[in-house]
């Protein structure tokens, strides 16, 4: 199984180079183009990567503090509450350990922070800071949506881990041996998801009954978010330049945003490879789109969205990045529902799958299912709850383009 995100990356890099020959002949159109695109990428992901990891420890010690107790005075273990908004390969998966009640527990945490935190800490932030922005009123739309099947792609995975009862690694490391076997019941799981099913049903009310204040609502979280991430990143340079704040307030808390003697993969070095990645991502979902039209075409029409819409869908598997790279050429009903389905469904068969093959590869299959399947969920949820808003917004975007207001 773990031989599958290997595969997908040697696809991948075949197209750099692809991509690294066309961009020599011509780097203005076409696959040289995209690979060239992929790499000036990092400057834009670089911001929000770096702000939101420099301010994990604080983060970390509010979650510990404020939201932690909250979520064990309702019986869920407080752990959930740091994968919530901290992805796992972001450091979730250490502070859960950290956090967990139990190595059962330690598990239903893992998986969600495989969707809401990569959600909520990496794929908002970075779609905000990637994606035009007339297409944010729609990728509010399509996250709301995606957010309420987190916990039916959770429980799938989690029920399907406690019904084989397997034997999982004890502790974080890459080599140790799956000498625990995990003992769940679906009334544990339940429980332990009792706090994100709560925050969905409010979100899917909200969606049905007030749709234009709950994106008002997510344009000011992430607006605030990205504000927040900038102030954090700008005083990271200038306390790596000057130590001015060490200096002043006689401590510095942020975690570095640099390689250094403790940790040689900061933000700048995850940015930094995300760019390379996708410097090989944005060439395949170019070739993905050109020569595969027809059956794209064919797989669109089954499921309800444009060809580009299902290269959207395949790409978010591999990574959301390289998927937000083909939204500006979506209908927006396909905007909505391919980034809904990315809350889950995000890379399945690309980071997810390599993180889960170093450091619990035995629960591969059962986060794969679930992740593809949460995905599902949120698709057909965005086409009850989000779909004809969106539609709507489109109309109205398109009667402000006919009828432009007169200049003052």
């Amino acid at each position: 199984m773990a031989s599958i995100g290997t595969f997908v990356i040697y696809i991948i890099m075949v197209c750099a180079v692809a991509g690294a020959i066309a961009s020599i002949r011509n780097p203005e159109t076409g696959l040289g183009k995209e690979f060239i695109e992929g790499l000036h990428s990092i400057g834009p992901i670089f911001i929000p990567v770096a702000g939101i990891m420099a301010a994990i420890p604080y983060l970390s010690q509010f979650i510990r503090v404020a939201v932690g107790p909250l979520f064990a005075m309702i019986g869920a273990d407080p752990s959930i509450a740091a994968t919530t908004v901290i992805a796992v390969d972001m450091g979730g998966y250490q502070l859960a350990d950290t956090l967990a009640g139990s190595r059962d527990a330690w598990m239903i945490a893992t998986i969600v922070g495989f969707t809401s935190g990569a959600t909520i800490i990496f794929s908002i932030p970075v779609g905000l800071a990637m994606l035009a922005k007339a297409d944010h009123k729609y990728m509010a739309l399509g996250i709301m949506s995606g957010i309420l099947s987190v916990p039916i792609g959770v429980f799938i995975a989690c029920a399907i881990i406690a019904l084989a009862g397997l034997d999982i690694r004890p502790e974080v490391s890459t080599t140790a041996e799956a000498s625990h076997q995990i003992a769940l019941t679906i009334g544990d799981i339940l429980r332990n998801l009792l706090p994100l099913i709560v925050f969905c049903v409010a979100i899917a009310l909200g969606l049905r009954f007030a749709p234009d204040a709950m994106i008002k609502g997510f344009l000011w979280f992430g607006r605030i978010m990205y504000a927040g991430i900038t102030l954090v990143l700008v005083a990271s340079i200038v306390e790596y330049f000057t130590g001015f704040f060490s200096a002043v307030f006689g401590a510095w808390g942020f975690d570095p945003i640099i390689a250094d003697e403790q940790d040689q993969f900061r933000a700048l070095e995850i940015a930094g490879y995300i760019g390379i990645m996708l410097a090989g991502a944005f060439p395949m979902v170019y070739l993905l789109t050109k020569y595969l039209a027809g059956p794209m075409e064919a797989i669109g029409t089954r499921i309800g969205v444009s060809p580009e819409g299902a290269a959207g869908l395949l790409a978010a598997s591999a990574n959301i990045l390289a998927m937000y790279r083909l939204v500006g050429k979506m209908q927006p009903r396909d905007k909505v529902l391919a980034i809904a389905f990315a809350v889950c469904a995000a890379f399945t068969f690309g980071d997810h799958l390599a993180f889960s093959a170093n450091f619990q590869p035995t629960m591969i299959l059962p986060l794969m299912l679930g992740k593809l399947l949460g995905g599902a969920a949120g698709f057909m949820l965005a086409v009850w709850l989000s779909v004809p808003k969106a539609e709507e917004l489109a109309m109205l975007d398109a009667k402000t383009a006919a009828n432009p207001l007169p200049a003052e």
